[in-house]
């Protein structure tokens, strides 16, 4: 039995934070050799000595999430570490990312899973979904929802999501918003070709494709590409492949 500990950083944000704990949950399915403990520095249920209490107890592997806090400094002198970013290269343990783009010789990569989350309501009205107004969304008869502050929210959606641009970011929320049951619009991404496959998305080559984009997201079109992208999910980032990934990474570091 091996012991690690996860350390999701502050810096996190709760998506990535999200599948960071989807990730646990198939270790602990599927590793039995895996002694496993999970801290977040946003976890309000433990006090701040609790926390540093458990941080600075000796394991053979601790496995930072985001970035480093000041006092990471004394957990590497005691354990072998890890350390997995979403973008960035200010490693403080064995580099290692999320996705397969954008990774360097050396830097090893963990794969991510998205579950589904337990849905509150079948019955949605479709929609455009959004996240910030950095892209004009023509006017139509369809309802356009900001889905900055309700991403985590257990309802299911129906509809489009329109990515703001290609960036590691936007796929892991892609990831998790195909799960519950929106299409993907996108400018075309390395990232989110590893998460939903390279036709697993609506292609956004400019503005003046959305108006088509919408109009087939909303439709058939959309609902068949959300599921044929959520079988890819499940197939490429099942939980079997992410505790395939972190063992081997871990048998790297402990061998070392």
């Amino acid at each position: 039995m091996h012991t690690c500990g996860w350390y999701i950083s502050d810096s996190v944000s709760d998506v990535l934070a999200q599948v960071i704990h989807d990730m646990a949950n198939a270790l602990r399915s599927h590793s039995r050799d895996i002694d496993l403990t999970v801290i977040s520095a946003k976890d309000k249920s433990i006090s701040s000595f609790e926390r540093a209490k458990s941080i600075f107890v000796k394991k053979e592997i601790w496995h930072l999430f985001g970035q480093a806090p000041i006092w990471w400094r004394i957990v590497r002198i005691h354990s072998r570490t890890v350390h997995t970013r979403l973008e960035g290269t200010n490693w403080a343990g064995y580099p290692s990312r999320f996705f397969t783009e954008g990774a360097l010789s050396g830097e090893a990569v963990v794969f991510p899973v998205f579950d589904p989350l337990s849905t509150q309501s079948e019955d949605v009205s479709k929609a455009v979904f959004v996240r910030s107004d950095k892209r004009k969304i023509p006017d139509g008869d369809y309802k356009i929802m900001n889905i900055a502050e309700k991403i985590l929210r257990p309802e299911a959606l129906s509809g489009l999501y329109i990515a703001d641009e290609a960036t590691p970011r936007e796929a892991m929320r892609a990831g998790i918003l195909t799960m519950r049951g929106l299409a993907i619009a996108s400018p075309k991404s390395g990232w989110l070709d590893e998460i939903l496959g390279p036709d697993g998305y609506f292609l956004i080559q400019d503005d003046e494709d959305l108006p088509r984009i919408i109009r087939q997201g909303l439709a058939d079109r959309g609902r068949h590409m959300a599921m044929a992208a959520r079988h890819f999910l499940k197939s490429r980032r099942s939980h079997e492949r992410c505790t395939d990934s972190l063992i081997t990474l871990y048998r790297r570091v402990i061998a070392k």
